[in-house]
């Protein structure tokens, strides 16, 4: 049974999409919504601001993060369309 389970998981971590393996904009990448260009610009102001990629979502000129993680707690942040913080509001 052994020698069945190695090869069955590396299959299953061969198969296993990238996204899923990754960290940061994996989360915004895994529902495949927004381009890699979005996820880099939201990824790169976040990181500027002390914080890493939660989930994105899209609005009208905007992108709001939800529970991006920065150094004192995790927050929801909206950024515009050319990537530029516009606020921050810290989750209770």
């Amino acid at each position: 049974m052994r020698s069945f389970v190695l090869p069955a998981l590396a299959l299953s971590l061969a198969a296993t999409p990238t996204f899923l393996l990754g960290a940061g904009s994996a989360l915004a990448a895994s529902e495949g919504k927004f381009s890699k260009a979005t996820v880099d610009g939201i990824t790169k102001s976040l990181s500027a601001d002390g914080c890493k990629l939660g989930e994105i979502n899209s609005g009208d000129g905007f992108y709001t993060v939800s529970n991006a993680e920065c150094a004192d707690g995790k927050y929801n942040v909206t950024v515009d369309t050319n990537f530029k913080i516009t606020d921050k509001k810290k989750k209770d």
